[in-house]
């Protein structure tokens, strides 16, 4: 056997060295993780993170403290919640795989539910009002219907400024306008090794493993909250999703009578046809897109709405029957569904499992390649 030089001796030792490091951590992957190799598609995936970025850092400056009283009375102006959804929901897709995008997940998803907390107080207090109107218009109430409609509605605008103080505490406290720059720069260094080959095929099984839970996970429609309303929430992040996802996902028109379910043709025209989740932007067609059909879109909304209305309907009443009750700090919720919204839940439920649209869906996706 030849002799290796002093040299090369060296050079062989150096290198089985470098070696083991880089061996050693492959746990962590803190090492080989910190300047990914680019990618082609890299850029890509770094615009349609950073598009969702973006329009919030206006709306939270890093440099001060959120404006918390002009910025509550224009928020639903600005669709602040609509960004802070597609936001979470890419954070949301992609934190399995890069988990460091937790912390920031987090960060949005306390600012989103603060809103959405002070959104239901304010729209149980436009349910009562509303409720009255419709009552009083079908029968004049007497002095004493009239005085206990007053009492409630004083009621409810108490607990929707109490909730208003709340959300202001939360966004005063709140480091989301500090917090969004170390994400755009954490987003643009992470994702730029991650090329077309692994963002379609992870996509597609997220979206999959999305449908699937949604259909086969066992939620209890005796409870509101936990059941009825989670099963709408869980269904609802695969518009939402999609939509964020500004043209990974492309919605296609089917020819008539080409829908993957026919039956489905019939939501053509309909409400459900019409919501924005069923006719997203997607203003960046990616370069390897996934396909799927409207049609099944339509489905899958036409249920989000349907469970929507059913569980707005039942906070509502909720909150005028406990008005008066201010043992806690929220306006009231309750985890209890009546066995009328649960059989009302449950055929919207079933609606959408028979129609197989979550399945259609799912085999659509399986066709994405890279």
């Amino acid at each position: 056997m030849p002799k290796l030089s002093v040299n090369a001796t060296f050079a062989a030792v150096a290198c089985i060295g470098v070696c083991a490091q880089l061996a050693g951590c492959a746990g962590s992957t803190t090492l080989l993780s910190s300047t990914p190799r680019y990618r082609p598609g890299s850029e890509e995936t770094i615009a349609r993170l950073t598009r969702r970025i973006d329009p919030l850092v206006p709306v939270f400056p890093a440099a001060s403290k959120v404006a918390v009283e002009p910025f509550m009375d224009s928020s639903a102006e600005k669709d602040v919640r609509t960004h802070l959804f597609r936001l979470e929901s890419l954070l949301r897709l992609y934190r399995h795989k890069f988990e460091n995008l937790e912390p920031h997940l987090l960060q949005v998803k306390q600012v989103e539910d603060g809103l959405g907390a002070y959104a239901y107080a304010v729209d149980s207090l436009n349910f009562a009002k509303d409720k009255f109107k419709r009552e009083n218009q079908a029968q004049a109430p007497d002095a004493a219907r009239r005085a206990e409609q007053q009492k409630i509605v004083d009621g409810l605008e108490k607990k929707e400024q109490l909730a208003r103080d709340v959300l202001a505490k939360l966004l005063e406290r709140s480091t989301l306008g500090s917090d969004l720059a170390p994400l755009r720069s954490l987003v643009g260094s992470r994702f730029n090794g991650w090329g077309y080959g692994n963002d379609v095929p992870y996509v597609k099984r997220e979206l999959q493993q999305l449908l699937s839970g949604v259909r086969n996970h066992r939620y209890d429609f005796k409870k509101l909250e936990d059941g009825i309303h989670e099963f709408r929430r869980q269904l609802r992040w695969f518009p939402i999703t999609v939509d964020a996802l500004d043209g990974l996902v492309l919605v296609r028109d089917d020819p008539a009578g080409a829908c993957p379910v026919p039956a489905l043709e019939k939501l053509a025209g309909s409400a459900a046809a019409r919501n924005r989740y069923s006719n997203p932007d997607l203003r960046f067609p990616a370069s390897h897109p996934c396909t799927i059909s409207r049609c099944l879109l339509w489905q899958v909304v036409k249920t989000v709405r349907d469970i929507g209305r059913l569980k707005d309907e039942a906070q509502g009443n909720l909150a005028v029957e406990t008005a008066l009750d201010f043992d806690d700090d929220e306006v009231a919720t309750s985890n209890k569904a009546t066995p009328e919204e649960t059989s009302r839940a449950e055929v919207m439920r079933d609606e959408l499992f028979k129609s197989r649209a979550l399945e259609s869906l799912t085999a659509q996706l399986s066709s994405c390649k890279p």
